[in-house]
Parts: structure tokens; sequence; C-alpha cells
């Protein structure tokens, strides 16, 4: 009896010691952190900080040497195109006047109504451009809707004729501002040719319709001419400019989509408030600035114009901070997974997907990337499970074990 229970104590024992051996070299699962590959949309997009901008804008400068007299308006009121006065002006008697100086003056009247007709040329090409743009959407959308044209096709009209409108709208102010360089040029040439032009003000009216954005000179003083005297603009038509890196410029096309957010609005339901807005131009030429950190950067200025609905760009006004997001590239459905999956490896991009407990390398074709997610083309299905953040400790075959399961 002693020695069956002696015996079986050293068996016990002995399976102990195996147990012990085996646990000491049996290796160690890594914790690691996973994902799943997935269908859905994706939005690749380039960032930066941009201020808006009134487009119209005009700066009141006085015609000649004069004096100016007390300003009534201030900044923010309102104003009408040849209605509201601006100022009132005396220009000063010149001790001489020459024959060159009323030939200076016949000129700049000439050369203002050349202007005025050069701006109505270009307002009749800008008229006719828009029939032609709209006639061609609807042609567009009445093949889209048939089935006929693909939704890019009717997204280029859509964005030719917006163009179009915008083009026509500028044209427009051109023809208001050389109605008003007219007036100025023939009341120059007035006070050239009369004896008390001194006592007779040049009155100075609006060239267009707007506000007062800022006043320059309020007082009744003396000014030389060409000194500015106010600055009107029609605030309700603002453009917003933004300052990207060369690399990203590039990558930016006239109609893309813009998600202009961080103005200070906010939605009914307590969100911050992304108006809609589109890329009307990315200007050819770069400039050099310098950032924050004191690094030379070659940037490239694009223009972004509103898009409906324009009600919330109304609470903004000139110079105002807002932050552009420009969508380069987007899809509803697509399949993607994190870019924190990827590992490059001998040219190649690959990730570590979970089979069963093993980590098994997969060799993968990438498609866009913005940075948190990658499309991926080739190499997963929708479902499979990848390693995320990869440390040099995960290998083809490695033990793993996910953190939380």
């Amino acid at each position: 009896m002693k020695s069956w229970v002696s015996r079986s104590a050293w068996i016990a024992v002995l399976l102990l010691v195996v147990w012990a051996l085996w646990r000491a070299f049996e290796p160690t699962p890594i914790l690691v952190e996973a994902a799943a590959a997935q269908q859905g949309p994706m939005v690749v997009s380039v960032e930066d900080d941009g201020q808006t901008r009134v487009r119209e804008r005009y700066t009141i400068s006085a015609p000649r040497q004069g004096r100016l007299l007390r300003l009534q308006l201030k900044a923010g009121s309102p104003v009408r195109a040849q209605e509201t006065i601006l100022a009132e002006f005396l220009p000063l008697q010149p001790i001489l006047l020459d024959d060159r100086a009323q030939a200076e003056a016949e000129e700049g009247v000439q050369r203002a109504q050349a202007a005025l007709e050069r701006a109505r040329a270009n307002e009749a090409q800008a008229s006719a451009e828009v029939e032609f743009a709209q006639a061609e959407f609807e042609r567009t959308q009445a093949l889209f809707q048939k089935g006929s044209l693909p939704r890019s096709e009717l997204d280029r009209a859509s964005r030719d004729d917006r163009q179009a409108a915008s083009a026509l709208q500028a044209a427009r102010f051109d023809i208001q501002v050389a109605e008003h360089e007219l007036h100025i040029a023939e009341a120059a040439l007035m006070a050239h040719g009369e004896t008390d032009a001194s006592t007779r003000a040049i009155t100075l009216l609006s060239p267009i319709d707007g506000q007062v954005m800022r006043v320059f000179e309020d007082s009744e003083r003396p000014i030389a001419a060409g000194t500015p005297i106010l600055e009107v603009g029609n605030v309700q038509a603002l453009e917003v400019i933004a300052d990207f890196l060369s690399q990203e410029a590039v990558r930016v096309q006239p109609g893309m989509p813009v998600r202009v957010s961080g103005w200070g609005g906010v939605e009914a339901d307590g969100s911050a408030s992304v108006l809609s807005a589109e890329v009307r131009l990315v200007e050819p030429a770069g400039f050099t600035k310098t950032s924050a950190l004191g690094v030379d950067e070659q940037r490239v200025t694009i223009r972004i114009d509103p898009r409906e609905p324009l009600e919330p760009w109304q609470r903004l006004g000139d110079g105002y901070r807002v932050e552009v997001e420009i969508l380069t590239w987007q899809t509803e459905n697509t399949l993607w997974m994190p870019a924190g999956a990827l590992v490059r490896t001998g040219g190649e991009w690959s990730v570590y997907q979970i089979v069963e407990d093993r980590a098994v390398r997969r060799v993968v074709r990438i498609g866009q990337n913005n940075g948190t997610q990658a499309q991926v083309l080739e190499g997963l299905e929708e479902g499979d499970r990848v390693i995320l953040y990869p440390s040099e400790m995960i290998a083809d075959g490695t033990l793993i074990e996910v953190r939380g399961e």
C-alpha cells in the first residue's frame, strides 16, 4: 500500500515537472490591436486655413489734387450704384492751365470711354456664355436622367453653368466700375476747362451696390491726387482665399467640392456648422511663405466660391477666418481598411492578416490613401481582420492574441 502511494506521488511530481517545462517553452502570444476591412464611403482631401474676401470691391481715390469735404458715410453704410454720394471734392485751381494738361484730361476721358465699351463687350460675351452653359446643362441633365451619361458629365456641366454665371456677374461689376471711372475722368476734364474750378465740387458716386468697407479719410483736408478716400464692396459676393502647399495644390482642380468649417456657426443640434463651396481657380503662380517654424514653403493661392444654401454665408464678412477642406477624391462605396495596418516591405505594401491565432503576411495593392483610410484594390476581402500598427515582434506565423478578446 505504501509502495503504491509513493509511486503515485512520484508520478504526480513528474507530471507537474513536465507541465511546468511545457509551459516554460510554450510560445507566448503577442497582444495586438485589430480591425477589419470593410465596404463604405471614403474621402481624400487637403486642408488648410483660409479667409473670406469680398470679390466686388473698389477703392475710391481723389481724382486730382484738391480739398476733400467731410465724409458723411461710415463703415457699414449701404450704397447704391450711381446714386449714393460717397465724397465731395473741391479741386485746387492750378497756377497754369496749359495745352498739355488739357490734352491729358481729354485722353483720360477717351481711355475711360474705351474701357467702358470693352466692359460692355465682355458683358455681352459673358451673357452668351451663360445661355450656352444653361442649355448645355439642361441637355446633359436630360441625358443623365435617361441613363445615357455618367454622373461626372452632369457635375461638369453644372460646374460650367455656375462658372459662366459668376463670369457674367463679374462682367457687370466691371461695367459699373468703368462707368464710375468715366464719370471721374469727365469731372476732371470739366475742372480743367473752367476758370472757377476751385469753387465747384466734384461729386464721387458709388460705382457698385453694396456697403462701405473701410474709410481712409473722413476729415476735411487737402489731399493729393490718387489718395485713397474709402473702399466699397458687395458683402453678398464673398469668396474664400486659401494658401496651400504646392504639392497639395497640384491635386486640386476647379469644380472640386469644398467644406468650409471653423467659422463659428452652430447647427440646431449643437454641432459645428459646415458650409458648402466649390473651387473656382487654382492660381498658376506660387510664392514663398515662411511658416511659424521658420521654414520656407512654396504655396499656391486657391480661390473658392460659396455654394447653396447661401443664407449661412451672409453671416460672414470680409476677412473672416475659416477652415478649408477640399475634397480631391470621394466615393460612396469602396473596400478600405485602416491605414495604420500598412507595412512597407521590399517596395510593396503588405499587412498582417489574423488567421485563427496567427499573423499571416499578405501583400496588398492600395489605391487612395487619406492617412486614416486606405483603399484596398487587391489582397483582402470584406471582413478580413488585420493587425493595427504591427511592431517588429510581429512576423509571418507569429502567435497573437487580440486585445480585449
